[in-house]
């Protein structure tokens, strides 16, 4: 699975599921943009680079004008033909405990950012006549649980925007999934769950552990390659068999 002359767009690429991905893209050979929030992380990094396959750039996703502002640095950068959106949040609460920030915030970095970052990036892909997307949503897109109803809203919608722009374009040769990762083993679990909350999550998946990153972005690169040629418009829920207990 190579992706040789390419270049993706990957977004939330500083830790986690996209840092992941950002590795085996790169090591299939393709050059990587790379988006963090923290601005002078992202500026050190960028600086410090010396691959000339990787270009960092700062987005902060969380506002309107944020998100604008990111779309006008794409005009810099040419020939995207692949787009990740990884970048997300979450935000657990009662559903009458939410206030309309909470919604506004999650909203727009979950669901907002990709629908204007693929409306920007669409066109050149649609003109190359090829293109590959995926959005990369979550197992609460098809289950939920009390306190993720902002959450589950999102990435639901993710998923709907995801068979939406499949259909519209697959004329054009340019395929677009959602994949949905369950528990998965990043810095953000281990420092969100304890020793005992991890043992007692992964008692309640079948494959009785939590997913590793890698895990996920081989799949992404699956999708993403010319090994697939006619998959589009799906949901793949990479979870270990946790939403069919």
């Amino acid at each position: 699975m190579k992706l040789y002359g390419k270049t993706a767009l990957i977004t939330g690429a500083t830790r986690g599921i996209g840092n992941a991905i950002a590795h085996e893209f790169l090591h299939a050979g393709s050059r990587v943009i790379l988006t963090g929030t923290n601005k002078t992380k992202i500026g050190k990094l960028d600086a410090e680079n010396e691959n000339e396959k990787i270009k960092w750039i700062f987005g902060d996703f969380s506002t309107v004008r944020g998100i604008e502002l990111f779309i006008n640095d794409l005009d810099k950068i040419k020939n995207i033909d692949i787009c990740i959106n990884n970048a997300g949040i979450n935000n657990i609460k009662l559903f009458d405990k939410y206030i309309y920030n909470d919604y506004q915030r999650l909203m727009a970095i979950n669901l907002t950012a990709p629908f204007f970052i693929l409306q920007k990036l669409l066109p050149g892909m649609k003109k190359k006549k090829w293109g590959r997307i995926v959005n990369v949503a979550s197992i609460w897109s098809q289950i939920s649980k009390p306190g993720r109803a902002l959450y589950s809203t999102a990435k639901t919608g993710l998923v709907g925007l995801t068979r939406s722009i499949a259909i519209e374009y697959a004329s054009s040769n340019i395929i677009a999934n959602t994949v949905s990762p369950g528990f998965t083993l990043t810095e953000l679990t281990k420092q969100s769950l304890s020793r005992d909350e991890m043992e007692k999550l992964s008692n309640q998946i079948p494959m009785g552990r939590f997913a590793n990153p890698d895990e996920i972005s081989k799949m992404i690169l699956f999708l993403c390659s010319n090994m697939n040629t006619y998959m589009t418009g799906q949901n793949i829920v990479i979870d270990g068999g946790f939403s069919h207990v």
